[in-house]
C-alpha cells in the first residue's frame, strides 16, 4: 500500500513537471520528502 501511495505521488509530481518544467527541483525535493514521510517516519503513539 505504501508503494502505491509513493507511485501516486511521483505521478502527480511528474504531471506538474510536465506542465511547468521549471518546477523540477521542487518535484525532486517533494519526492525525497515523500519517501521519508511514507516509508521512514515514526507514527505518533496513541497513549
Amino acid at each position: 500500500m505504501k508503494v502505491l501511495r509513493y507511485l501516486l505521488l511521483l505521478a502527480v509530481l511528474a504531471g506538474a513537471v510536465w506542465q511547468v518544467p521549471v518546477l523540477w527541483e521542487l518535484a525532486v525535493a517533494a519526492a525525497i520528502g515523500g519517501a521519508y514521510w511514507i516509508f521512514f517516519r515514526i507514527p505518533p503513539s496513541r497513549d
